[in-house]
């Protein structure tokens, strides 16, 4: 069997934001090799620069202070900045891990999932696109489909909304799904679900999914392969079983001892 070629480069890559009027780098010359049909998993404490690099990838950073200071991102032969209007959503989506900052309270669920279709694929009929977000729900394990495309999200639980999000993000068929700590805030069974749920969608879809997570174990169940970030520099990046069986660096050693001890 051929090896899955690369869907996503990245090299040198520099990024972070403007504070007080001076510049600071939040992701520091980070280096990574992401495979076709890969489960990825960028692993670090808040404030490593993870989410800062997922946002650097979706081409998210704030227009205001936020910065690509150097380096690039490729998705196949393509410099991602120049595709990036074109594809997000599309191609490469993201689930963010506040549902209730990223859903909007005044439109009813569905309505936000459909307007993910609508504008991507303009030749829909709305019989089509209204199929479609039902297909998607069901997917998503949202089964009770009426109710929850016809609620606002202050009507819906934790685990619902984070759904409907993941819905959002796979209805286009994507090849890469970034989920950026998915289950934040979300108590132990949920979490479970939701993740386990990544993993069904992967295998349907045939997606590359990339897990952020400050959970090293989330790793090791999920990913094939890891990069372990602090202060905003990847510090150790390969296969999840050698990461675990053999760490190199001091704090990827910190981070198993801590879950070691969580553990006891």
């Amino acid at each position: 069997m051929s090896e899955n070629k690369y869907i996503l480069n990245i090299s040198g890559l520099s990024a972070g934001y403007f504070i007080n009027g001076e510049y600071c780098d939040a992701v520091k010359n980070a280096n990574l090799n992401i495979k076709e049909g890969e489960t990825f998993a960028v692993v670090g404490q808040s404030g490593s620069g993870k989410s800062t690099l997922a946002m650097a990838v979706m081409g998210l950073l704030p227009i205001d202070n936020g910065k690509i200071s150097k380096g690039t991102i490729k998705f196949y032969d393509d410099e991602i900045s120049s595709v990036i209007e074109k594809i997000r959503g599309k191609e490469i989506a993201i689930v963010l891990q506040d549902p209730h900052s990223y859903l909007n309270p005044v439109l009813k669920a569905g309505r936000q999932v459909y307007e993910a279709v609508e504008i991507h694929n303009p030749n829909l009929t709305k019989e089509e696109i209204y199929e479609r977000v039902k297909d998607t729900f069901i997917k998503v394990g949202l089964v009770d489909f009426e109710r929850i495309y016809n609620s606002f999200p202050h009507q819906l639980s934790g685990g619902q909304k984070q759904r409907v999000l993941i819905a959002m993000a796979v209805i286009n068929n994507p090849k890469i799904l970034i989920a950026d700590e998915p289950t934040s805030g979300l108590d132990v069974h949920i979490q479970k679900q939701i993740l386990e749920l990544f993993l069904e969608l992967k295998q349907k879809l045939n997606l590359t999914l990339i897990i952020i997570t400050h959970n090293i174990l989330i790793a090791k169940k999920y990913a094939d392969a890891a990069a372990v970030m602090l202060n905003g520099e990847i510090v150790e990046n390969k296969k999840t079983a050698n990461l675990f069986s053999n760490p190199e660096h001091e704090y990827t050693k910190m981070l198993l001892r801590h879950v070691k001890l969580d553990n006891k």
